[in-house]
């Protein structure tokens, strides 16, 4: 016998088979609407300073309790535990977040709700021996077992990542584990990541996701929170990735718009409406080149040429502008080949003569 016969394989099922086995798994729920359902883990992604944390606090304080996140991200479930891995706040900055300082009213929150940050000189301390990633994720299942977790939010990823190394291969094996404690325990997991820095002025893409081919391939879905020209307060939502357990709603000619206030000592995203994010980006029309990296960001296939004849400038130019942007500097080169092949076909036929 060698050694491949030696292997055992899990039975390949047929399909009736699948459908019998998927009839005695837990039926999905909203937990976020259609962004996000029960057993799955999805990615929330905003710039410095957007409200991604106040947004993460929201979402666990309404599944703690039972209620809907905002008006429109409707959650079906019953109050569940939630626990939130804070790395961003000291305790005082979340005391003020919470509280009214004039009254002296403090927010309550659902004992159902865990929150709070790590105390990684202690972890470190336990087993000077294992890496960052081996404790943290030791802690992480304690903590899921005691408190008999069902939504587990992470606060944020990036953090993480600078805890252990800085590549995109710390990030991936956050991500593959976070799936790991996933399908062991149950969970429905939201991750919190950061972006790099973008204007505000362009439409939000799933390329503003740091590692995002990567990380998305780990994601069940990914929105992002932009931040809106109607008012220093004001903020969007944009699907990038859709749930798989659902259709893609909040696009870019459907976002969520918002605004963040305290209400009953509660700071938090309030609803209010929907509209396109080009109106909440209020792009420039004295502006060619953030309209040209606009349009591209809009529409990936969209032309170097159609983009240029768009704005009223030379394909050079507009290849120039494209170049500075992270997202397509890769791309730029093979399209610039690939037209220089078309014009040359053009002036000269097929047969390589002078077709004029």
């Amino acid at each position: 016998m060698n050694q491949l016969e030696k292997q055992k394989n899990t039975p390949i099922r047929t399909a009736n088979q699948r459908i019998q086995d998927a009839q005695k798994q837990p039926d999905m729920f909203q937990l976020l609407g259609p962004i996000w359902f029960t057993g799955e883990i999805i990615i929330l992604f905003a710039d410095t300073g957007i409200g991604k944390s106040i947004f993460g606090i929201q979402i666990g304080n309404g599944l703690s309790k039972g209620t809907n996140v905002t008006l429109s991200l409707k959650n079906e479930c019953e109050p569940q535990n939630v626990l939130y891995y804070d790395f961003e706040l000291s305790d005082k900055q979340f005391q003020k977040r919470y509280s009214d300082e004039k009254t002296g009213q403090v927010y309550q929150f659902s004992n159902n709700f865990y929150i709070d940050n790590v105390d990684f000189v202690e972890l470190y301390d336990q087993d000077p021996k294992k890496n960052f990633l081996e404790l943290i994720f030791e802690k992480f299942k304690r903590d899921i077992i005691e408190v008999g977790v069902k939504i587990l939010i992470v606060d944020n990823i990036t953090f993480l990542n600078t805890q252990t190394t800085q590549d995109q291969q710390a990030s991936l094996d956050i991500m593959r584990k976070l799936v790991e404690l996933k399908k062991e325990y149950g969970l429905s997991i939201l991750v919190l990541a950061h972006t790099p820095k973008r204007s505000d002025e362009i439409p939000i893409t799933i390329s503003d996701l740091s590692g995002s081919k990567q990380l998305s391939n780990f994601a069940d879905s990914v929105f992002a929170i932009g931040k809106s020209s109607k008012g220093p307060s004001n903020r969007y939502i944009k699907q990038v990735k859709p749930s798989r357990s659902s259709e893609l709603i909040y696009h870019s000619g459907n976002v969520l718009e918002f605004g963040i206030d305290k209400d009953d000592s509660f700071l938090q995203f309030i609803e209010i409406g929907t509209g396109t994010e080009k109106e909440n980006l209020n792009i420039s029309q004295d502006d060619p080149k953030l309209m040209a990296l606009s349009l591209k960001n809009s529409d990936p296939t969209l032309s170097i040429r159609k983009i240029a004849q768009m704005v009223g400038k030379s394909k050079s130019t507009v290849a120039e502008w494209l170049k500075e942007s992270p997202h397509w500097k890769d791309y730029i080169s093979k399209e610039l080949d690939t037209m220089d092949t078309v014009d040359k076909t053009k002036t000269t036929g097929h047969n390589g003569h002078s077709g004029l």
